[in-house]
């Protein structure tokens, strides 16, 4: 997690603010009715995954100073910005979570998500889209056969109401009935009838337990958009918002953070042409929609796309954005040159005095970063909400006595990285292999969540970097459909998945390479492009096709996540063996054995070999070539 905050304060450090002094004029062009304009104020967060409580961490300093232990996120004081904007802007606010809230802590898993939505209750969260990560738990309790039980009850606890319009039931077609869920809704916002409407990304059956969501089709989003907008404004919406679990990459170019972003013309970096939200909106009639609140990719994302302003505020519950739409009553139309973006806002109790947040990854200011002093926001003093804090008191109490439980020391900081061989995805890998007594195994490079920090740790720590609750699968294959899975594993879909047990030799994602329609529905998927030109055994020895080997993995590939459904489908029930152990557990275990002696990633101990890796990405080879000249009339995405 603190990687990916690194990244980010790196990407905007030229752009943050560096004193509370450069953030007071904001140009905020709000309007209160009396002119007959209305500034409509609408907060988003998304991808929350859990992270009821703080994080704490240190400074990263140079050498011979001092590190500050700081905190971050947590949503009593996420409470307390929204308690301000509320009491700043009343009936003219509305907050929209983009979805993902529920997975992703033990605070929040030992509950199936139940602390999530007790904390939106008591906050007033105005609606919430559908994430992936909804459908994790299954069953709320262990003999139900309903596969989205805990969704559901989560669903009738809330006082808020979900909103899906692209959830279908795959046995009628029509839309799927959950509990206290809509399409879309309409919501009075001052003199302003605002319609949201919620959408899922289809990419949730591969990004989700696929036994969870196997009588639900995920429909297309255009259609559902537009089918949602034209009923929404025939029930007499003025402005439509979309909030979405649904993705968008954008580089950060020169928005600012915390400042405004005055208008749709200020520089911005590009967002990705072909993710699924910039698709949608350049799909959609202009204005069709007047905002986005986005989630599912993680990004800092404060733009206009095709003219529409879209946020996101990464994961954690560590940043949220504002979008200010002002609405002229009178002539009865949204005035698009006062539209404004606020944020990243830092969710920070406590900041850097000359940084004026709480993020101390990123290299300090010139002047160092200054003491932690009160968080201020709009001229008002931040405390957490302490009534916050109480109603989850019991939650934080359970989880801290198993989170606390020592596991081990690394000597070096352990960084996930979905796009290359790390030393972390090699000590997961290799834990599964272990407690699986398998000749190879292989688990997915997204489930692989949080960075170790070097030093000693707690289960707390693995938690973080495994927080889904994956089982790991043993299965019998011939060297032939061992290979099959390696390839599709390997395609660079979803990264690089890591391994234990072999040596893989793979088409760099920077080259080219050659395709097949291996499930013959007539187009070419990212995961039937073939990045793999050679896989052995970590000997060096062959992999023979009709030789037998065995594989641990995780249950989550073994049930079609991560696009390897095709490839799993094709090994028999009876020679898949489901275990019980926990993939993090097998980790722990794991980790524990190693420190015994030495702190895990010692020299003479390293997890990764860069003179002998694991994965070596090369240029395709001439007959790959000649394959991809051969496959032009494929189609491609």
């Amino acid at each position: 997690m603190r990687n990916y905050f690194r990244i980010l304060g790196l990407l905007l450090l030229f752009s943050c603010s560096t004193s509370q002094k450069d953030t007071v004029e904001l140009d905020i062009p709000v309007a209160t009715g009396k002119d007959g304009l209305e500034t409509l104020v609408i907060m988003g967060t998304n991808d929350i995954h859990g992270a009821l409580a703080p994080e704490t961490a240190k400074s990263r300093e140079p050498e011979g100073v001092k590190p500050v232990e700081y905190q971050f996120g947590g949503v009593a004081t996420l409470a307390a910005y929204v308690n301000a904007l509320r009491r700043e802007h009343g009936d003219r606010f509305l907050w929209l979570d983009g979805g993902d809230e529920f997975q992703g802590s033990l605070e929040s898993n030992s509950e199936k998500g139940a602390g999530m939505v007790r904390f939106f209750n008591r906050s007033a969260l105005g609606g919430a889209s559908i994430g992936n990560h909804e459908f994790d738990f299954g069953p709320e309790t262990g003999d139900s056969p309903d596969r989205l039980g805990a969704l559901k009850t989560r669903m009738m606890e809330a006082r808020y109401p979900y909103l899906a319009a692209n959830i279908l039931d795959r046995a009628t077609g029509q839309l799927k009935e959950f509990p206290n869920t809509f399409p879309s809704k309409i919501y009075p916002l001052g003199k302003v009838k605002v319609g949201v409407i919620g959408l899922s990304t289809l990419d949730t059956p591969k990004t989700t337990s696929a036994l969870n969501v196997k009588g639900l089709i995920f429909s297309a989003l255009r259609e559902a958009t537009l089918r949602e907008a034209q009923a929404l404004r025939g029930q007499g919406a003025e402005i439509i918002v979309i909030v979405a679990h649904v993705g968008l990459r954008c580089m950060p170019g020169r928005a600012p953070t915390w400042h405004m972003i005055r208008k749709a013309s200020d520089p911005l970096g590009e967002c990705g042409t072909n993710d699924e939200m910039v698709s949608l909106l350049r799909s959609l009639p202009g204005g069709t929609v007047d905002a986005v609140v986005s989630g599912h990719s993680h990004q800092i994302v404060h733009h206009w796309v095709a003219g529409v302003p879209v946020i996101q505020a990464g994961s954690f519950g560590r940043f949220f954005n504002l979008i200010y739409l002002t609405y002229d009553v009178n002539q009865k139309k949204l005035l698009h040159d006062r539209t404004r973006i606020e944020g990243p806002v830092p969710v920070c109790a406590k900041v850097f005095q000359n940084q004026n947040d709480c993020n101390g990854d990123r290299p300090a200011p010139k002047a160092g970063r200054g003491p932690l002093v009160q968080a201020r926001f709009h001229g008002k003093a931040i405390e957490p909400d302490e009534a916050v804090n109480e109603l989850l008191r019991p939650a934080f109490e359970k989880a801290a006595r198993i989170k606390n439980e020592p596991v081990g020391e690394t000597a070096t900081p352990l960084i996930p990285d979905r796009m290359k061989e790390t030393a972390l995805g090699n000590l997961v890998a290799d834990a599964v292999r272990l407690a699986g007594k398998a000749d190879v195994a292989l688990v997915n490079a997204g489930g692989i969540r949080a960075p170790i920090e070097q030093g000693k740790f707690n289960y707390g720590a693995v938690f973080r970097v495994l927080p889904f609750d994956n089982s790991i699968v043993t299965l019998k294959l011939t060297g032939k459909e061992l290979k099959r899975i390696l390839r599709i594993a390997e395609s660079g879909s979803r990264g690089y998945a890591p391994t234990s047990g072999l040596k893989l030799r793979l088409i760099g994602p920077e080259h080219d390479a050659p395709s097949d329609d291996l499930n013959s529905d007539g187009k070419i998927e990212p995961w039937e492009i073939n990045r793999l030109i050679e896989a052995r055994l970590a000997d060096g020895s062959p992999i023979k096709d009709e030789k037998s080997y065995t594989l641990a993995t995780v249950d989550f590939l073994v049930t079609g996540g991560d696009d390897v459904g095709w490839a799993m489908q094709q090994v028999p029930a009876e020679r898949q063996l489901h275990t019980d152990w926990l993939i993090r557990d097998a980790v722990a275990q794991h980790i524990r054995k190693l420190s015994e002696s030495k702190p895990v990633n010692s020299p003479g101990q390293e997890l990764m070999d860069p003179a002998n890796p694991r994965v070596k990405f090369e240029k395709p080879t001439k007959s790959a070539k000649a394959s991809r000249r051969g496959k032009k009339g494929a189609k491609r995405r």
